[in-house]
């Protein structure tokens, strides 16, 4: 190309440069069209607020009493009647089992015959004892004839004691046969039936149902963080509307290394009888606790794909009757509430519903706040009639 003709190719494109600078629409004012543009969205809004962070744990364990009576036979022989089964109310004293008593019976009928041959004796001597003194004042024997039939009547006096023990020895035996209560309660297992051979294992066990507690295995993770005193919430399986609160009472010095779980237990009071023995329970183990924690719901926590990484998440915060973009720094998540550790006060308003429809600027109208979303507006109703 000639240089005639460059010089006005350059003058021409310079002059179309500076053109598209000067006509070129400034930043702020792309942005406030491209907020015009955005649709006004309805969204329900909450106060920022704080609270508690409670870490806690959750262990299923089995009800057992704290006063607990594993009640044996005395006399190694069969079971001749069980009185009780699994779940009957006893008292102290009460018949609960009789074990087959023919060897004690015998004992008893022999020594209530060695008794009365005892006693027969004794009374022969003392009557020879009688008649030996009268000899003796008429001069018919001698002191030392008196004597020994003195020392023949001590003896059977002896032999009748004797026979007499054996008698109460022989039926206090046979009372052994008769299992009886040795506490008040209720009969928490039935070990043996009858006929089985009561020799060894306990025929069953009581249990006073007014003090239970909860036994646990812990995961050992858990098992170190624990200490007694710590709040816990009981509930029976079965039963989960039923919470009792109380403390663990006791924590076991070691960790069994085939389940790698210690031992916990938990004294409940059962005065109201509402509690059973043996049934499987959940207690949860609150083991710290934050207070003073700005929480917020996590429906309004917009998450994205570095936030497992970083903590780091967004949220829209209202400003007036428009929604505003904000980076926030997690903590942790407890049920539907998430911890927020950097970017937000107490007292800000956020929005909830309808916070994943919305952009910086985004215009917005206000149906409700949280609480009452589920009660004064149909948000998605709103959203499509817009």
């Amino acid at each position: 190309m000639s240089r005639s003709l460059l010089i006005p190719s350059l003058i021409a494109l310079s002059s179309a440069l500076v053109c598209v600078a000067g006509c070129k629409p400034s930043a702020a004012a792309n942005a406030n069209a491209i907020e015009q543009s955005l649709p006004t969205r309805t969204v329900t809004v909450t106060n920022v607020s704080r609270g508690a962070v409670v870490s806690q744990v959750e262990v299923v364990g089995e009800l057992r009493g704290i006063e607990e009576v594993r009640v044996f036979s005395q006399v190694a022989d069969r079971i001749r009647t069980l009185t009780v089964d699994e779940g009957d109310k006893v008292k102290k004293g009460d018949l609960l089992a009789t074990i087959w008593s023919e060897a004690q019976s015998e004992a008893v009928n022999q020594a209530e015959a060695a008794l009365e041959a005892a006693l027969a004796n004794r009374d022969a001597a003392k009557d020879n004892v009688q008649r030996m003194r009268t000899l003796f004042e008429s001069h018919s024997i001698t002191a030392s004839q008196l004597e020994g039939a003195e020392a023949q009547y001590r003896a059977a006096e002896a032999q009748a004691r004797q026979a007499t023990a054996g008698v109460a020895s022989a039926g206090v035996a046979k009372s052994r046969t008769l299992v009886r209560a040795p506490i008040s309660g209720i009969v928490s297992a039935v070990t043996l039936r009858e006929g089985d051979l009561a020799s060894g294992a306990p025929i069953l066990t009581l249990v006073r149902p007014d003090r239970l507690k909860a036994v646990l295995r812990v995961p050992e993770r858990y098992f170190f963080q624990m200490e007694p005193g710590m709040k816990v919430s009981v509930s029976p399986l079965a039963k989960r509307d039923q919470i009792v609160e109380a403390k663990l009472t006791l924590k076991g010095h070691v960790v069994d290394r085939t389940t790698r779980t210690g031992l916990v237990e938990i004294y409940l009071d059962n005065s109201a009888d509402t509690l059973i023995a043996g049934s499987a329970v959940q207690a949860t183990v609150e083991l710290d606790r934050r207070d003073g924690v700005i929480l917020i719901p996590a429906e309004a926590v917009i998450l994205s794909i570095e936030t497992d990484r970083t903590g780091m998440a967004t949220v829209f915060v209202q400003d007036g009757d428009k929604a505003r973009a904000r980076s926030i720094k997690l903590g942790v998540r407890q049920e539907n509430e998430f911890e927020v550790v950097e970017g937000l006060a107490a007292g800000e308003s956020i929005i909830v519903r309808g916070a994943g429809f919305l952009r910086d600027g985004n215009p917005i109208r206000v149906a409700a706040t949280k609480a009452e979303a589920g009660t004064s507006v149909d948000l998605k109703k709103a959203e499509r009639d817009q």
